[in-house]
């Protein structure tokens, strides 16, 4: 009796779930009214966060540059939580809410409103909440590489890389290697980054030149080394550093050694100075996956 009430319950709720589902999702009018919103008002150091993070169907409506700045990109960011999230460069985030939406949970708005000195909204636009959070202490990187690749030169061993029209660099040879910013799926979460597609040869290590960096008291960022979790597999990558001609150290990424992981060097003594830096990728055999890095100079 007690199973036959259950399975009738789960049942109505189900009916119940399917019924009210399309009403508790944003519609079309509304996602271009939130992305007219931060459009409109959206400033250097802004990017957009969503919750729940699955709602990806934002980015196809907001703008992936600044309309009053177009050479600066407009994150979109994913992430199950913030409270530890490292946001270089990032002054205000737009929170794009679902509050009625399947898997919605009020921590991301808990963390980012522990993070800031002012909150302004919500505010309703049909089925979405849009926040605005100034961070309380952001911090502001000199230079972001990613940002910065048009600029970049590329060498596949001692040949040079030719520019794209979709900002990125195409190393000729077999198979070709692309070096492009992307946002890449990292641990399930997306990452923004400098990405060399697969192609890694032992023999042809890839060097990636930034001109005129400004430095500051350290160079920090992340890595996600091509491989499979657990297998052992994949291809080993060690990144080598120079700055102005000289040896800054070396990343270590065994075979299998996925995830998103941090590197820092001390640049202390090049501080106040803008020099170039290059970032060299040297594989152990032949890669079967991207290789995806973020780096920044802080003060």
């Amino acid at each position: 009796m007690l199973l036959a009430a259950g399975v009738a319950g789960l049942g109505v709720y189900g009916i119940w779930f399917s019924a009210t589902l399309p009403s508790r999702l944003p519609s079309l009018v509304d996602w271009q009214a939130a992305a007219a919103l931060v459009a409109r008002d959206a400033a250097v150091g802004d990017v957009v966060a969503l919750a729940p993070p699955w709602a990806e169907r934002a980015r196809e409506f907001f703008p992936e540059r600044l309309p009053l700045h177009p050479d600066v990109p407009l994150p979109v960011l994913a992430f199950p939580s913030y409270r530890d999230e490292e946001l270089l460069g990032v002054r205000r985030v737009w929170l794009v809410s679902l509050p009625q939406a399947p898997g919605y949970s009020a921590r991301v708005a808990q963390d980012l409103a522990s993070r800031s000195s002012a909150v302004d909204g919500p505010q309703q636009l049909g089925a979405l909440q849009v926040t605005r959070y100034d961070l309380r202490a952001p911090t502001t990187p000199l230079y972001y590489f990613p940002d910065h690749l048009p600029s970049a030169v590329a060498l596949r061993g001692e040949d040079l890389c030719e520019s794209d029209a979709r900002g990125g660099l195409r190393c000729a040879g077999a198979p070709p290697v692309r070096v492009s910013r992307e946002v890449r799926e990292v641990d399930f979460l997306p990452r923004t980054c400098v990405v060399a597609s697969p192609g890694g040869d032992p023999s042809h290590p890839l060097t990636i030149e930034f001109p005129d960096v400004p430095m500051g008291r350290a160079l920090r960022g992340h890595i996600a080394a091509a491989g499979d979790a657990g297998q052992g597999t994949g291809s080993p990558v060690r990144m080598s550093v120079r700055v102005d001609g000289e040896d800054l150290g070396e990343v270590d990424e065994p075979a299998g050694h996925t995830g998103w992981h941090p590197f820092a060097f001390d640049t202390t003594r090049f501080a106040g100075r803008s020099l170039p830096v290059s970032l060299r990728l040297s594989f152990a055999r032949p890669a079967r996956e991207p290789t995806c890095l973020a780096a920044a100079t802080l003060p």
